[in-house]
Formats: structure tokens, sequence, C-alpha cells
């Protein structure tokens, strides 16, 4: 009994991170978060300080290689404000990365 009660706590909790969103504050104040596709975010916040473009491989099904292209879209608001990495893959927001200050 304590074994089921404990591994269902732990599968919760595992469970629990996987859902979760990373939310990125534009500087014009307006919220996105991953799942959203490029064209939303390019709408709703004002342009990156900078983009970067590459394409990535992984392994596919049956050993298939798939490529995919991988955007990154830096904020640099400042010295005052940290930087925030924009991850795009496939143009799907995927990951909200936090630096350190700008310049």
């Amino acid at each position: 009994m304590i074994k089921t009660v404990l591994c269902a706590a732990v599968l919760s909790l595992c469970t629990a991170g996987v859902a979760a969103a990373d939310n990125f504050r534009c500087p014009n104040g307006a919220i996105v978060s991953t799942g959203d596709t490029q064209s939303i975010v390019a709408i709703k916040c004002d342009p990156p300080t900078a983009k970067v473009s590459r394409m990535e491989s992984e392994a596919g099904r049956r050993g298939a290689t798939i490529l995919m292209t991988v955007e990154e879209w830096t904020y640099n608001e400042g010295p005052d404000r940290l930087v925030h990495i924009l991850v795009f893959r496939n143009g799907i927001l995927t990951q909200v990365q936090t630096g350190g200050y700008g310049k």
C-alpha cells in the first residue's frame, strides 16, 4: 500500500513538469508561451534584438534522420534587465532561456 502511494506521488510529480510551459513577457508587456508559433510571437512581441537560425538533425522512427530548423530570438533590454532567448523548433516556441544582464 505504501509503495503504491509513493509510486503515485512520484509519477504525479514527474508528469507535472511535462505539462509546465515556459512564459516570456515581451518588452511591450504581452505574454507568450511555449507552444506558440513564430507568427504569434512576432505579432505579440516587438522585434528581437538578434535572430540566429540553424539546421539540426535528430533520429526519427526506424533510424531515419529528421532535419529541423532551429531559430533563436534574443531579447536584450539593457543592463538593468536579463537577456531572454526564445528557441523555436520548426516554427514552434519550445524553450525560453534566461541569460545574464544585457548590455
